[in-house]
């Protein structure tokens, strides 16, 4: 019977750790080739599209930008050296700009919310 009781504890103690923990609200991962994927503060997928929309509390957003391609990249506002990880505090707006991780359309806009 304790056991279980510890079991529950621990298991509640992680959720808890892992819903309050500080994370951006949105995550860009670039990765080689120059694909990038968004993840959301759920842990959700998704490939980048031409519009990214930031949601959270607050005035302002974190976007973490993780470049795992040998070559920096541009994505808007956003910089990202080649290998590098870099966190950005966004105001709520409408941002765009040069894109290099799109093929084709060459374009990112940023809706923070």
């Amino acid at each position: 019977m304790r056991i279980v009781a510890v079991v529950g504890i621990i298991v509640l103690s992680a959720i808890a750790a892992w819903w309050v923990w500080p994370r951006p609200n949105v995550e860009i991962r670039i990765a080689r080739g120059g694909t990038a994927t968004v993840v959301d503060h759920m842990g959700r997928r998704s490939p980048l599209g031409d519009t990214i929309f930031v949601r959270g509390g607050g005035g302002k957003r974190t976007v973490r930008v993780i470049n795992e391609d040998t070559m920096p990249h541009q994505l808007a506002m956003f910089n990202a050296v080649a290998g590098g990880t870099r966190d950005y505090t966004v105001p709520l707006g409408v941002y765009g700009g040069f894109c290099s991780a799109h093929a084709t359309s060459k374009r990112l806009t940023v809706v923070v919310r």
